[in-house]
């Protein structure tokens, strides 16, 4: 008696309640379908992004550039994590688009969106600011890149160096200096501490 009544009591309840499991199972049916229709949708939107890029970049090799300039905007909107970057990066390159105002637009909009890692961001950052170092816009500059050279990033030595640079074109020496001295101190290979021991030497006869 003790051990059936048990078993009576849990058929009891499932029949009882047939109507919430049967609904609970069916709604787990649809959101496992709802979630593999995504997940192939967004493999299929990668791939037609890359294949588009292939096209843009073919376009632009047969000097047919506003056509590739269209596909690379586009793909610049979509937002994707590698082509979006990559596709801004060569209209700017090729000089697709000669309105300034929306290149910065374009930046800020992959800026902007946290799906990017660290090391991605900070890439768009110094892009960013040797796009508008041209206009001499010191205070923005500094806005970019100082996140980058507080930090371990790997675009870190590539910031510092363009500080210097940039102060240096700029006729401000004394910060250049403070740049180019950071930059002495970094292990980092790939600058040549020849030139920048060269242009340190230079400042000091100003």
């Amino acid at each position: 008696m003790n051990t059936e009544l048990p078993e009576k009591n849990f058929i009891y309840f499932i029949k009882s309640n047939s109507k919430i499991f049967t609904y609970s199972i069916a709604v787990l049916i649809l959101l496992t379908v709802i979630f593999s229709w995504f997940i192939y949708e967004s493999k299929q939107e990668k791939i037609k992004i890359s294949e588009d890029f292939v096209r843009a970049q073919v376009l632009i090799n047969n000097n047919n550039k506003n056509d590739a300039k269209e596909i690379l905007k586009g793909i610049v909107e979509k937002k994707n994590t590698v082509y979006s970057s990559l596709s801004l990066f060569l209209l700017i390159d090729k000089k697709l688009i000669e309105d300034k105002n929306i290149v910065l637009s374009y930046f800020d909009l992959l800026i902007d969106n946290n799906s990017y890692s660290e090391e991605d961001e900070g890439l768009l950052r110094l892009k960013k600011a040797i796009y508008i170092s041209d206009n001499k816009k010191e205070q923005e500059i500094l806005e970019l890149l100082n996140p980058i050279i507080n930090s371990n990033s790997v675009w870190k030595t590539q910031a510092l160096k363009f500080l210097g640079d940039f102060y240096y074109s700029t006729s401000q020496f004394k910060k250049a200096k403070q740049y180019y001295s950071l930059l002495l101190q970094d292990d980092n290979q790939d600058i040549s501490k020849e030139d920048i021991n060269r242009k340190i030497n230079s400042i000091k006869n100003e």
